[in-house]
């Protein structure tokens, strides 16, 4: 078998490019060797890889793994979290009237024993990532390590890129309070211990005892930080260090999030065929290439509402009004050196 050879097509497809014209590539090439050099196999090799490791069940269980999560069929609701308060927490909120006179309630307290609610945030997440690979790049030639090496990336790229997305939509929560560290040392070692003091002098009480209650969302800068700090302590991996799960993201540096395992999630939609992901390659003819997108949605867990029993002014035993208001659930710590 020579080098880059590979099978001979026998099926053609053909698209109609905007312009009017027609274009012809095939979709049964094969690699032969562990080598090849068309655009088509490549892509084809790719998106069927991706669609097995995302749909396939692997994905799903690694999934599990990290985060709370759900997989629920189209046309249903995410799941409702509910838990029983730990502890009592003074929670602040928008403006109520009082039923007993003209003035105005903005805080309370959530008493130990009360059920707390968690639902899906307003916005939804929108997962998307999108690579096109053009037929010039490929056509030099390429081996089956080389596209493993591709995907690895693909899909490392991708996970912090959904990381980013939840972060975003976590800091316009009306269930996420903000911490803020500042002081924090240069050194990988000492800035990874006072990271881990930090997170655990603003561990919420109500939801949580100790940072294995918790999977924190880090920025991706400061993984080599604590990678460092976890090879000096003797330890294999981050997790290990902090002594609960963690994810990272990528983008701007939004500070460090502590999601409650017992009631934070994310829930993911499944199609009318069951799959979680959809895996698209397109043709691009202008470009001369192949754009393979792969598009996800999930609902963000993590909006959080208490029943709260509102005193009478004149007699504080009289809690005969019942509000129910955001609950600071998620912490968000900023990072300040």
């Amino acid at each position: 078998m020579k080098p880059y050879e590979y099978v001979k097509p026998t099926t053609w497809s053909t698209a109609i490019t905007e312009q009017g014209g027609t274009i012809q590539f095939n979709t049964e090439t094969t690699i032969k060797g562990g080598a090849g050099n068309d655009a088509a196999a490549y892509v084809k090799a790719l998106t069927d890889g991706l669609d097995e490791y995302f749909n396939g069940g692997d994905w799903e269980e690694g999934a599990e793994e990290a985060i709370p999560c759900e997989f629920r069929p189209k046309g249903t609701e995410p799941t409702t979290q509910q838990i029983v308060l730990m502890q009592d927490r003074s929670v602040e909120f928008d403006p109520r009237k009082s039923i007993y006179d003209d003035s105005t309630f903005t805080k309370g307290e959530a008493v130990a024993g009360d059920f707390l609610f968690s639902e899906a945030t307003p916005q939804a997440a929108l997962f998307s990532f999108r690579q096109t690979f053009l037929d010039h790049h490929i056509m030099s030639g390429f081996t089956l390590n080389g596209l493993t090496q591709t995907a690895e990336k693909l899909l490392k790229d991708f996970e912090m890129s959904c990381g980013a997305t939840i972060a975003k939509i976590l800091t316009t929560s009306s269930s996420t309070e903000v911490k803020a560290l500042t002081g924090l040392s240069k050194n990988p070692r000492e800035r990874a211990e006072d990271i881990i003091d930090g997170l655990t002098m603003n561990i919420n009480q109500a939801v949580g005892t100790s940072l294995s209650d918790f999977v924190l969302l880090i920025p991706a800068k400061e993984v080599a930080g604590l990678e460092r700090a976890a090879q000096r302590a003797g330890l294999s991996d981050v997790e290990d260090l902090l002594g609960c799960g963690s994810q990272f993201y990528s983008g701007a540096d939004l500070g460090i999030f502590m999601l409650p395992k017992g009631m934070s999630s994310l829930s993911f939609r499944k199609d009318s065929n069951g799959a979680v992901w959809q895996i698209h390659a397109t043709r691009n003819p202008n470009a001369m290439a192949w754009d393979v997108e792969v598009i996800g949605v999930a609902d963000v867990v993590t909006q959080a509402k208490v029943q709260l029993k509102l005193a009478n002014p004149a007699d504080p035993k009289e809690k005969l009004q019942v509000e129910l208001v955001d609950f600071p659930m998620v912490t968000r710590v900023t990072l300040a050196d």
